[in-house]
C-alpha cells in the first residue's frame, strides 16, 4: 500500500504540468469507468447519467469504458489523482488505502439499511471526510447512486451462524478491514482482482464472495455456486468518485448537471434493481441454488470486539465508527 501511496503522490505533482485531454477540441469529454462488465448495474447507472448529461449539456460527450477499459481500480484511482480518467464509480470502501477515515466503509455491520448509509454520505462527517479526500489525493465525491448495494455471499456451503464462517475462503478486495473483519469470523479471506474471481470459484481457489445479489449474478458466479447466504454484512452505494483536475475546469451549471445527473442514475439504478432482483432471485432458486437467512448476532459481536484490529488502531477512523454506531453523524 506503501508504494500505492507514493505513486498517487507522484501522480499530483505531474498533474501540475500536465493539460486534461477531456477539453481537448471542441467537444468537451468525460471519462466514466469501472471495473464491472457491461451487463452490471453500475453500467446501467453510468448510461443514465450519460444521458442525463448530454441532455443538459449537448456539447458534451460522456465516454464510458465498462469491465477496466481505463485500466483495473489501482489504474483508475492514480487516474483520477493524475487527470486521466474523469470519473471512476465504485463502491468508496475501495478508496480505504487513501484516507484512514475512509476504512470505515469496509466494516461490516455499521449501517442497517441504504437509507441509512445515504444519510452518512449526505452528513457533516462525510464532508470532513471528502475535504480530506480532496486536499491529500485530489479526488472528490460528486454524488452516491442507489444499486440494491446489501451484500450477500454466494458460496459452496451454508452460513447459518458465525460458527459457520471458519476456514470458509471468501474473496475480498484488497482492503484490510474486509480482510480483518473476515478473520474475525474464522474464515480465510483471499484478496484478487474481480477479473479474477469467476476462474477461482471454479477452480476451487476460494469457496465464497460476499457483493450484492445482481453485481455477482452478472459476472455469472452463480454458475460455481450452490448458496446464496443472506448476510447483509455491508450496505453500499456507488459512488461517483470524480478528479478534482476535471472538476475544477467545470462551470457552475456543468457542476450542477452533473451531481444532479448522479441523483437521476440513483433513481433509474433503484427502479432497475426492484425490477430485476426478485427475477434473478426465483431464477437461482430454480437452477438449485438455496438462499440461507444468516443469524448475524455472532457476526456483529465478532465485529464490534475486534474493531481496533480491524481499523488498524487509527484513531481517527475509530472515531468515525463510535460516530455511526451511536447515529451520531
Amino acid at each position: 500500500m506503501k508504494k500505492i501511496v507514493s505513486i498517487l503522490i507522484a501522480g499530483l505533482v505531474l498533474i501540475a504540468f500536465s493539460v486534461s485531454p477531456a477539453f481537448a477540441g471542441k467537444k468537451k469529454i468525460c471519462k466514466l469507468g469501472h471495473v464491472n462488465s457491461p451487463a452490471s448495474i453500475f453500467q446501467y447507472g453510468a448510461l443514465a447519467f450519460k444521458e442525463a448529461v448530454e441532455k443538459e449539456l449537448p456539447d458534451w460527450t460522456v465516454e464510458v469504458y465498462p469491465a477496466g477499459g481505463l485500466g483495473g481500480t489501482l489504474a483508475m484511482i492514480q487516474g483520477l489523482t493524475l487527470g486521466t480518467v474523469d470519473i471512476y464509480t465504485e463502491f468508496i470502501s475501495t478508496f480505504a488505502g487513501l484516507v484512514p477515515e475512509y476504512n470505515v466503509f469496509g466494516v461490516h455491520y455499521k449501517f442497517d439499511s441504504v437509507d441509512e448509509y445515504e444519510l452518512f454520505m449526505n452528513s457533516a462527517t462525510f464532508a470532513k471526510m471528502n475535504e480530506k479526500m480532496i486536499k491529500t489525493n485530489g479526488i472528490t465525491n460528486i454524488g452516491n447512486m442507489r444499486a440494491g448495494s446489501v451484500y450477500s455471499q454466494f458460496s459452496n456451503q451454508p452460513m447459518h451462524t458465525v460458527a459457520d464462517a471458519k476456514g470458509v475462503v471468501n474473496r475480498v478486495a484488497q482492503m484490510a478491514p474486509l480482510v480483518q473483519c473476515w478473520k474475525a469470523y474464522g474464515a480465510k479471506p483471499t484478496s484478487m482482482d474481480w477479473g479474477e474471481i469467476y476462474p477461482s470459484l471454479q477452480t476451487g481457489v476460494i469457496t465464497a464472495i460476499d457483493n450484492p445479489i445482481l453485481d455477482m449474478y452478472d459476472e455469472k458466479f452463480h454458475e460455481a455456486v450452490k448458496y446464496v447466504n443472506k448476510t447483509n454484512n455491508l450496505y453500499n452505494m456507488i459512488s461517483y468518485q470524480t478528479s478534482m483536475a476535471f472538476w475544477k475546469q467545470l462551470n457552475d451549471k456543468e457542476k450542477d448537471v452533473f451531481k444532479r445527473a448522479v441523483h437521476v442514475a440513483s433513481i433509474k439504478g433503484a427502479l432497475e434493481v426492484e425490477k430485476r432482483l426478485g427475477g434473478v432471485v426465483a431464477e437461482l432458486k430454480e437452477k438449485g441454488i438455496k438462499f440461507i437467512d444468516t443469524d448475524p448476532s455472532g457476526f456483529k459481536k465478532a465485529v464490534q470486539s475486534n474493531i481496533d484490529t480491524i481499523l488498524q488502531g487509527n484513531k481517527d477512523a475509530i472515531a468515525v465508527y463510535n460516530k455511526i454506531m451511536n447515529k451520531d453523524f
